[in-house]
């Protein structure tokens, strides 16, 4: 999803984030991460639907009993799966919002942020709609649930304040009916559905025809231009300024998808 910063929520995962916990408390928080990067390899390789408590366990190093202490269940699992994943995408978008340039070559190194992350993560990057399903909310702990939506929150409250900027800035306005909370939506649409595509339907005729790298800059002109977002695509070349983020921001990046053949 977009959005711009680190989460106060990182606070929750990762060795890096170690202040005030005891040796124990932070034994513990090292031992998740580890269990969720596990199912993650395991949904790398298996697919959501092969994932269950006793496959995590048995790739693991730990007994049943450990695993549920982490997680109450498998949908618990997948939870953690997508809060993992938007922290990672968050990291991809701190970065975009450095990128020195006007309001919409902004919000274009967001989708290059993004676009990177589906790329380097083809699997995780659609854990959005496995995490919102009912029967996952249902299944998983509140504690968790409740972690995933005050992130979420905050993704989309940083994405509203760049386009509050674009409003501000005169480079954008908001039309009757259309606020920062249908544009921000509308540009989570674009990205996640251009890029889960691209990623898991490359066969199909329809985007097989178009044989452009651009594609996904394409779908974000199209969006833009519609919303009268300054400068137009008419009048200014989006495609460098793509170029321009991959190479100043995330070079070390596509160094590595292209050495991969992503």
């Amino acid at each position: 999803m977009f959005g711009f910063g680190c989460s106060k929520n990182d606070k929750k995962e990762g060795p890096s984030c170690s202040f005030g916990r005891s040796k124990k408390q932070q034994a513990i928080a090292d031992r998740e991460v580890e269990l969720t990067l596990l199912a993650k390899s395991l949904v790398q390789e298996q697919g959501w639907n092969n994932l269950t408590m006793d496959k995590l366990t048995a790739a693991s190093a730990y007994s049943k009993g450990t695993i549920y202490n982490h997680f109450c269940s498998k949908e618990d699992v997948i939870v953690a799966l997508c809060i993992h994943s938007l922290k990672s995408e968050g990291v991809l978008f701190a970065r975009a919002a450095e990128f020195e340039g006007n309001t919409r070559e902004k919000v274009m190194a967001m989708h290059v942020g993004y676009r990177i992350y589906a790329r380097m993560e083809p699997i995780l990057s659609t854990c959005a709609i496995m995490a919102k399903t009912p029967w996952v909310l249902e299944k998983a702990s509140p504690e968790r649930v409740k972690a995933l939506n005050e992130l979420e929150e905050e993704v989309i409250g940083n994405a509203d304040r760049l386009v509050n900027f674009a409003v501000e800035q005169g480079d954008l306005k908001f039309s009757p009916g259309i606020g920062s909370d249908a544009i921000v939506f509308a540009n989570w649409s674009i990205a996640f559905g251009s890029n889960a595509l691209t990623q898991n339907a490359s066969n199909s005729h329809c985007i097989k025809r178009i044989q452009d790298p651009f594609s996904v800059l394409h779908n974000a002109n199209m969006l833009l231009d519609g919303l009268n977002w300054k400068p137009l695509s008419s009048e200014w070349d989006y495609r460098k300024s793509w170029q321009r983020v991959e190479q100043e921001l995330f070079a070390q990046e596509i160094e590595y998808l292209d050495s991969v053949g992503r």
